[in-house]
């Protein structure tokens, strides 16, 4: 009798692990991507929805940021991804290189999902950009 006590403890905290684990097993954030469903609107009004982004101005010459990173040496810009393609930190040459009408959505990467998939270049996280096929 006194050992099924410490039994039914034991396998409760593998049920209960077991579901915490399962649970908590998530990749994006809750507002880490945005679908695009107006393409009258700029890249920039898009990143504004996005958690975690800061978007100073508007249209070509605006400035984005992912809010958490800061670095004295690095520049705060995120790496612009455009279907897998690397297009570097440069806001203005990308709003000017992506056809709105073509995108299905925006996803924000933080620092360290960005560097695990780019490496040295996702060190201020990445926006990442998805055509339609």
């Amino acid at each position: 009798m006194k050992f099924i006590l410490p039994i039914l403890l034991f396998i409760s905290l593998i049920i209960f692990s077991g579901c915490a684990t399962s649970s908590t097993v998530t990749h994006d954030r809750p507002g880490s991507t945005v679908n695009v469903h107006n393409p009258n609107l700029g890249l920039d009004d898009y990143l504004n929805r996005l958690s975690g982004v800061r978007v100073y101005g508007t249209g070509q010459y605006a400035r984005v940021q992912i809010r958490g990173g800061s670095s004295f040496e690095l520049p705060h810009t995120p790496l612009f991804v455009l279907d897998g393609i690397r297009l570097g930190r440069d806001f203005s040459s990308v709003y000017r290189m992506v056809d709105m009408n073509k995108v299905n959505s925006v996803r924000l990467l933080n620092t360290s999902r960005a560097t695990l998939l780019y490496g040295h270049d996702g060190y201020a996280g990445a926006i990442e950009i998805i055509t339609e096929e």
